[in-house]
Order: structure tokens, then sequence, then C-alpha cells
């Protein structure tokens, strides 16, 4: 009787624990929402909790709030047949006052440019050309062209969504994790980073189920494979808020302003600070959410660059470095100058230095 009251017991804590923990799983990070089950007259000490290795962002009402990205705080992944799972464990106390509660965010491994959600909406997103006519003419782009993305939601019901891109980051490998160079492009629920950074902006929508936007092309992983890891979010068309927004910044005003209704902009400011988090704390809900990543693509270096490079290649002779040319040459006509210098001195001047004698010696002779 004693071994079955306490096995309802562990069940119960175990129910308790999972209804007390609530996990977001984005493109590239998680938000957990964690409310440790303490013993009756504890009090919720935020220093003593952990996600890995990471510190709570904030504590409201015994609630801790985690922002993580997936590639920090000692997230460890796995790869099985078609799905990747990132997997962490949630502590409390030094000493595990509390038992481990697990973390874990699985994905489907991405291929495709477009996926069905559990509510019939196809997510896309593709490269277009520079004119957003239709899809890139080429994978390859030069340093300084524009790079043009476009997403869209496609559903089959009858109410309108508003697609957002949450975040957007340059990779060199179709996991995160298994990147060796990254570069965030948008962040923060919307603030499109690279505005500010490069030169990049959204452009005005056409469509409420459509955002699109550039970036310029620069020296990231040139010549290697690279792919956009996108996270894209769907709502029901409804008022602006810190975490449905689609913000860029306008470097002459030196201002952040949101796409779909400037005199909001004022939502835009916690894109000032990489900071401050776009995240509600009271409303964490996602709506109709997927993660994508496209690609490869390249980035290379423009003709000029290249022609620039391919002179000073050609400059090296049989391996020897044209820096080596450059000290070596001058040296060597100085030195030839020298030589004629002297011969001109000794053999010709004065009728020739080497058959001269002084003019007392002639005057002895005769």
């Amino acid at each position: 009787m004693i071994l079955t009251l306490g096995a309802l017991l562990v069940l119960f804590v175990t129910s308790v624990l999972a209804q007390d923990v609530l996990i977001n799983c984005k493109a590239d990070s998680v938000t957990v929402k964690w409310r440790p089950v303490l013993t009756w007259g504890q009090k919720l000490d935020p220093s003593k909790a952990r996600l890995g290795s990471c510190s709570p962002l904030s504590s409201e009402e015994d609630v801790l709030l985690f922002f993580v990205w997936l590639h920090e705080c000692g997230f460890k992944r796995l790869v099985s047949h078609d799905k990747v799972t990132y997997t962490n464990v949630l502590t409390y106390g030094l000493d595990h006052e509390l038992p481990p509660v697990p973390v874990e965010c699985v994905y489907d491994l991405l291929g495709t440019d477009s996926e069905k959600t559990q509510n019939d909406h196809v997510f896309r997103i593709e490269f277009m050309n520079s004119d957003f006519s239709g899809p890139a003419p080429s994978s390859m782009y030069t340093v300084g062209s524009r790079i043009s993305i476009k997403a869209e939601v496609e559903q089959l019901g009858f109410e309108p969504l508003q697609i957002y891109l949450q975040s957007c980051v340059l990779a060199t490998a179709p996991e995160l994790v298994h990147a060796s160079q990254l570069h965030t492009v948008i962040s923060n629920a919307g603030c499109l980073i690279e505005s500010k950074e490069g030169n990049s902006s959204f452009l005005p929508r056409e469509k409420h189920s459509e955002i699109r936007f550039y970036f310029q092309a620069f020296k990231f992983a040139l010549g290697e494979n690279i792919f956009l890891h996108c996270d894209m979010a769907a709502w029901d068309l409804q008022s602006f808020s810190t975490d449905k927004k689609a913000c860029h910044y306008l470097k002459e005003q030196r201002v952040w302003e949101l796409l779909d209704d400037p005199s909001q902009s004022y939502i835009c400011r916690c894109c000032y600070s990489k900071k401050q988090l776009c995240i509600q704390k009271n409303n964490l809900e996602s709506g109709l959410s997927v993660q994508k990543v496209i690609g490869p693509f390249t980035i290379v270096e423009d003709a000029q660059s290249n022609a620039e490079d391919l002179s000073w290649t050609e400059g090296e002779l049989s391996g020897v470095p044209v820096w080596v040319l450059v000290v070596i040459v001058p040296l060597v006509l100085l030195l030839l100058a020298g030589a004629i210098a002297t011969t001109y001195y000794l053999c010709f001047w004065r009728g020739g230095r080497l058959g001269y004698r002084p003019s007392r010696d002639l005057l002895n002779k005769y």
C-alpha cells in the first residue's frame, strides 16, 4: 500500500512539473516558462535556476522566463532519420534541490522550400530576382549585389493571415550547430538587423500573406555554400505588438520604422538594443509557425577584385612572391649602376684612370 501511494505521488509530481513548463521552440532559439515546484514555505531564488548553463531572463509571480539560442547553453543535438532533436535540462540549486526537468525541441530536416502545417497552411520562402518578378536566375551572388527574398503563407480557408519573419540567420551549414560561420540578418521577433549594419530593407507589402526584403551580398564565407535559416510565423490580422512586427532601420533618419504602419513605430523600440528582447512575457503564443532553411547559395568577389587577385597571382614567378621581386630588382639595378660608374671612373675619366700618371712624373721623365 505504501509503495502504491509512493508511485501515485511520483506520478502527481511528474504531472505538476509537466504542467508548469511551457516550451516554445523556434528556428534557432527556444523560450521556456517554468514554475519550479518548491516545498512549503520555500521562496523562489532565480539565481539558482539554470537552463543548461544559462540563467533565466526574468522572473514574475514565481514563473521563470528563459530565452536562449539552441547553439548555446549546452544544448545537445541528436539526428535520427528525418528528425533533429535538441535536448537540455532545467535545474534548480547546485545540490539539485529539485529533480532536473527535460527540455526538448524536435525539428524536421527541411530540404525543400515549402511546408504544410497541420492546419493546411503552406509556408514558402525563396530567392527572387531583383524586381521580385520571378525566382532568382542564379544561386551565385557577387559582393555588392542584391539578394532578394520573398516569404509567403498560403491557406485553405477564408480568414486572412499576416506573415512575419521572426528571425533569419546566414550559416555555412544546413544545421546551425554545424556551421563554422553565422551572421544574423533578422532577429528579436522581426528586427531587420542587417538594415542597420549593412544595406537592407523590407519592401512594402503587396498582400498580407506575403513579405519581401533584400540585403546586399557582403564578404561572408566567400565561395562556400551558404544557407538561410528563417523562423516564419503568421497570425490573424490584428494590432501589432513587439513580437508581431516587421521593423527596418532608416539610416538617414536614424530610427527604426514599422513596415506596416510607420505611425506605430514605437513598437520597434526594442530593436535599438541587441540585449533587449522583443518578447511579451504574458503572451508567448507563436500562432502558426515553421522553421525554414533555403540554399545553398554562394557569394563571390566581383570581377574587378578577381582581376586584381589574378594579376597578383600571375606576378608570382616560379613560386617567388611579388614583394621579393620588388625588393631584389631595384637592388640589382642599383648594383649595376654602381658597377658602371666605377668602370667609367677607372677607365675613362681624365683619359682613363688605369693609365693615369701624375704630371710631375712626366716632367721628371723629360
